[in-house]
């Protein structure tokens, strides 16, 4: 008999963080489209303020 290197509290614990990473990389990506989208219509005329801009969203978004 094989045996686990974790058990099932751990594993579903394991299972719910990396579905945490994943939607927290879906959000990141999103953020970066949005601002991409609104790069490119000229939302934003200063690289600063953009990056201003992303770390609001995420902090607000995350």
């Amino acid at each position: 008999m094989r045996t686990l290197e974790n058990g099932p509290e751990e594993a579903a614990q394991d299972r719910v963080v990396g579905e945490r990473e994943k939607e927290k990389a879906s959000l990141e990506a999103l953020i970066d489209y949005t601002i991409q989208c609104a790069l490119e219509t000229n939302v934003f005329s200063s690289d600063d303020r953009l990056e201003d801009m992303r770390r609001n969203l995420c902090r607000a978004v995350l």
